[in-house]
């Protein structure tokens, strides 16, 4: 059996990641490139900008970018917003 996914509650959880990258210093950006292609871009300052074909890509890579920087997924497949992961001993 297939699962579909509710597109509101997919909305709801890119803004929520574009929100978080925002608190972050990152901006969601889409331009057209000389060439007449759609692109969607992370900016922040003068760090390099990643660039996505699609909006959605744009936003997972992001989620997963700020779960690897703060150490915890921002939202967990279960629905969760927050996970708290014990920390390993170094």
């Amino acid at each position: 059996m297939s699962t579909m996914m509710n597109p509101l509650m997919l909305e709801l959880e890119d803004q929520a990641v574009i929100a978080r990258a925002a608190d972050a210093g990152f901006r969601l950006a889409q331009y057209e490139t000389d060439q007449g292609h759609s692109v969607w871009e992370w900016r922040h300052g003068s760090d390099p900008r990643p660039q996505f074909v699609t909006r959605r890509v744009a936003v997972h890579w992001m989620a997963e970018f700020l779960e690897r920087q703060a150490g915890l997924p921002f939202v967990a497949r279960e629905g969760q917003a927050y996970e708290e992961r014990p920390r390993s001993a170094a």
